[in-house]
């Protein structure tokens, strides 16, 4: 994480966002830049690790070396200036996730054809739903009807309520 303070860091994450959705050839890269493999390597590893990149990696006769790189999410919101750093970029992302999630449920519930009454009740229960637990119920309830929603949604907040 110490190199994207680097020059090298630096130039690398806005070279693969200059060129996303496409990958950054690392060999082609160093010509351009005029830097040394070695260190464009390093500055490309550190960004994997930081989870601002992803990285296809080759092994021959031995010997592993990246191929080609390309930007994450997390690595566009801090190559473009939007969070400092990954741990920023993720937090920026979890937060836009949860409001549109919200959004789309809060849309599907108003659509349903449940009772006006029950209909309140279940955008109340969705209002008062953490942003974590609500993304991490929705990648299992994605395809569930809007009714069966009431259930999760007292399960989530009388989980929330024993744990505090």
């Amino acid at each position: 994480m110490e190199l994207l303070e680097k020059p090298v860091g630096d130039r690398v994450l806005h070279a693969m966002a200059q060129a996303y959705p496409d990958p950054v050839d690392p060999y082609l890269l160093s010509m351009v830049m005029a830097c040394d493999s070695a260190s464009l390597e390093a500055a490309m590893t550190s960004l994997v690790d930081a989870g601002l990149a992803q990285a296809r990696v080759v092994r021959a006769n031995g010997d592993e070396h990246i191929e080609a790189t390309f930007i994450t999410d997390k690595g566009m919101l801090v190559a473009e200036g939007l969070a400092a750093d990954a741990d920023e970029a993720t937090a920026i992302l979890s937060k836009l996730e949860a409001q549109v999630l919200r959004q789309l449920l809060a849309h599907r519930i108003g659509a349903s054809r449940l009772p006006q009454q029950q209909t309140e009740e279940l955008r109340g229960s969705l209002a008062s739903v953490s942003d974590a637990d609500l993304v991490d119920a929705a990648k299992i309830w994605a395809h569930q009807t809007v009714s069966d929603w009431k259930a999760l949604f007292r399960v989530i907040c009388n989980g929330a309520s024993a744990i505090s």
